[in-house]
């Protein structure tokens, strides 16, 4: 699939939903986010694959348990989302950050399996996803407080990882998107 390219403006919206969420929630701009608590502050429940109900979708997801990481499912108009929670918590950060870009984006919801594990979705509202879901972890502004903590020697890109919650991967994708080392030198 070739790379879709992001509409105008849209990095530049991407951070100021970061930025408005944390305002919602009494962080700082630089503050790292929690996806879990995101979740709760916009009332969409996060259910774990470990716990559905046995199903034939269960039965096939769980065949499929390294493929499938999460997806916003809807009941009517209310979200909620499914995570693989047999992945490793930072990765399921990740993945809950990606599926609440798709609720905040009101990207039309889409039947997320189909026989044999298959899945549709429009590459547009995925790469847009790719880009909000780690701008709400890790803010311009955040990616910036980062590169100078791991800049002083305060923290290595792991042990940033491990206290902010989030993979290294994150951290310094933000960093590298955020124009965090230009903006650090002016």
């Amino acid at each position: 699939m070739a790379k879709v390219k992001l509409r105008r403006g849209f990095p530049t919206e991407a951070n100021k939903w970061a930025l408005d969420l944390r305002g919602e929630m009494n962080l700082a701009p630089h503050d790292p986010l929690c996806p879990v608590r995101l979740a709760e502050h916009l009332g969409v429940p996060i259910l774990k694959l470990s716990r559905m109900p046995d199903c034939e979708e269960r039965s096939l997801l769980l065949r499929k348990q390294h493929d499938f990481s999460a997806a916003v499912c809807f009941d009517g108009l209310a979200a909620f989302i499914l995570t693989n929670d047999g992945h490793d918590l930072k990765r399921q950060a990740s993945d809950i950050a990606h599926e609440l870009a798709h609720v905040l984006l009101r990207h039309p919801p889409a039947n997320p399996f189909y026989e044999n594990g298959i899945r549709e979705f429009a590459p547009e509202h995925e790469a847009e996803a790719e880009r909000l879901g780690p701008n709400l972890l890790v803010s311009n502004e955040a990616a910036v407080r980062a590169l100078r903590l791991t800049m002083s020697g305060q923290y290595s890109l792991s042990s940033l990882s491990d206290a902010w919650g989030i993979t290294e991967q994150v951290i310094q994708m933000q960093i590298n998107l955020s124009g965090a080392r230009r903006r650090l030198a002016a």
